[in-house]
């Protein structure tokens, strides 16, 4: 159910909630998932931002890649679990509320404290849905609330320690001060702490490329960049090119340019913020070799080749920072394990699987390529969600 009146109130009075236990990939968890695709689209055709667009897709998508996953183990939800989501990224509640439903689990959805539009039009499309007297059930035992972490610790504490499993998703420091929290002994908890993502392109296979190949390209690497300002962490930020063509790399930057200026909304405040995020790194990071500005619009920073912690060397708004290496083993070396997506161009999935194993990595969950970055999937940071968040009975 939705309650606007719970904020900052203990939703352990509530006797309508109820913890119901679900068959992972139900039939009215599919209905739901293909409903709520359907009504959020059709009450929001002029409001549809590019996040809510695709989550419109995304919905259908699952629902008929889901119908041909049928398990042959026995398994049910866990049981009641509570998701605590990020507070700067609009959507992300909604995905962790679906893994959760779709795993057969009742769920406390914790939403982020912003007035977000795409929250507001999620929220409302969410209500109508659960009117329905087919989901009656789901509207007793699904409950999504608002308040500050900080301020409410207590909250966090009561939930806590009713949950099966709890799923938390924010920086490292929001992540480890809400471990401290406990939760019973038999409950599991995933993490989806701070992560950083990158991009790789190979430029000999991108020199094959007409201008019209490039130009697409370059739009696909906009929305990986663009659509969440740089705040997901599966946004890229460093891009490192395969082999060295200056010309071709200054051609694809100013499509990117164009692109963004042609579709982007950049107003006072992302240029405030994109000014002082640049100052920011020229004042902490000492493998910076030069800018380039294409207005406002884009930053491209030069990085230097020599290895180094590329962790923490974040953009926001269009900065991205650049280097070239000579193969993909190099790479490598700037792989730590708080790396999560990597998306590509001119790579064979035969190279990729061999560069996994060959230099024995620990990070990267993700290879995906450009222009898929923000597809957010239930298998995500290494997860099988929907058989983490369910249980095996066996049976003989």
């Amino acid at each position: 159910m939705l309650d606007s009146k719970i904020k900052n109130k203990s939703i352990l009075t509530n006797t309508i909630f109820k913890v119901n236990v679900f068959k992972p990939i139900n039939r009215l968890s599919l209905d739901f998932l293909e409903d709520f695709s359907k009504l959020l689209r059709k009450n929001n055709k002029k409001n549809l931002s590019q996040d809510l667009l695709y989550l419109v897709f995304w919905c259908a998508r699952k629902k008929k890649e889901l119908e041909k996953n049928e398990s042959s183990k026995f398994r049910v939800g866990r049981g009641l679990a509570f998701h605590i989501c990020p507070s700067n990224v609009p959507t992300n509640f909604i995905y962790s509320f679906f893994f959760g439903l779709l795993s057969g689990n009742s769920n406390i959805v914790k939403l982020p404290s912003k007035d977000f539009k795409e929250k507001i039009i999620i929220m409302n499309t969410l209500e109508l849905l659960f009117k329905k007297k087919k989901y009656k059930l789901f509207k007793e035992s699904n409950i999504f609330l608002q308040y500050n972490n900080d301020i409410d610790i207590e909250m966090t504490k009561k939930i806590s320690a009713i949950c099966d499993v709890r799923v938390i998703w924010g920086g490292d420091k929001t992540v480890n001060d809400i471990r401290k929290v406990w939760i019973p002994e038999r409950s599991l908890e995933l993490t989806f702490p701070d992560r950083y993502s990158i991009s790789v392109i190979d430029t000999k296979i991108l020199s094959k490329f007409n201008d019209l190949q490039i130009k697409k390209l370059a739009k696909n690497f906009y929305f990986d960049g663009y659509l969440m300002n740089q705040m997901a962490c599966n946004s890229p930020h460093c891009i490192f090119w395969i082999g060295k063509n200056e010309n071709l790399k200054r051609k694809f930057w100013q499509y990117v340019s164009n692109f963004v200026e042609k579709n982007f909304i950049f107003d006072n405040i992302h240029a405030v913020d994109k000014y002082t995020n640049l100052l920011e790194n020229f004042i902490y990071q000492k493998k910076i070799k030069k800018l380039k500005k294409y207005n406002n619009f884009l930053y491209v920073i030069d990085l230097s080749s020599a290895k180094q912690n590329i962790e923490n060397i974040r953009g926001v708004n269009g900065t991205f920072f650049q280097m070239n290496i000579k193969d993909l083993n190099q790479l490598s070396q700037y792989i730590t394990k708080k790396c999560q997506t990597a998306t590509y161009f001119g790579l064979k999935h035969l190279n990729i699987k061999e560069f996994i194993l060959k230099n024995n990595l620990k990070g990267l969950d993700r290879f995906v390529p450009l222009g898929r970055a923000l597809e957010i999937d239930t298998n995500w940071d290494g997860y099988d969600t929907i058989k983490s968040l369910s249980r095996v009975i066996t049976i003989e």
